[in-house]
């Protein structure tokens, strides 16, 4: 079930919203990540199903909402092919233990960024929002 997590973020026209789809994103080791992941992001929206993430991420055609998405290695390795060239989408962070198995599969994708440690990701997270936000 997606759970919607607004945080004291400011407000832009055009936000940049962050998905986390992970069958263990409620997991107590990830705890403190989305917490902080809540505190950068305006919309943080975290997802457990695949389907429920695809839909909430929409069809990708004339979609004015802007998505960093988060993913686990193996959802990601059937998700990003699917989704990878909607425009709403400006990154994908894979987010694994296995750094050089899901970046074998993902160096066709630009939008892919492997990451396997958490201040990795906060880091990667905070710039790229940075860097939308004053495109």
């Amino acid at each position: 079930m997606a759970k919607n997590s607004p945080s004291s973020s400011t407000t832009n026209l055009r936000p940049i919203n962050l998905a986390w789809l992970d069958a263990h994103v409620y997991d107590e080791n990830n705890k403190q990540l989305l917490d902080e992941l809540r505190k950068i992001y305006q919309v943080c929206m975290e997802f457990v199903e695949e389907d429920e993430c695809k839909r909430f991420l929409g069809r990708g055609i004339a979609d004015p909402r802007r998505f960093i998405l988060v993913v686990s290695g193996a959802l990601g390795e059937t998700l990003v092919p699917e989704i990878h060239e909607h425009s709403n989408i400006l990154s994908i962070y894979v987010y694994c233990s296995w750094r050089e198995k899901h970046e074998k599969w993902s160096r066709c994708y630009s939008k892919v960024k492997v990451v396997i440690k958490p201040d990795e990701l906060i880091s990667g997270l905070k710039s790229d929002k940075k860097s939308y936000e004053n495109a």
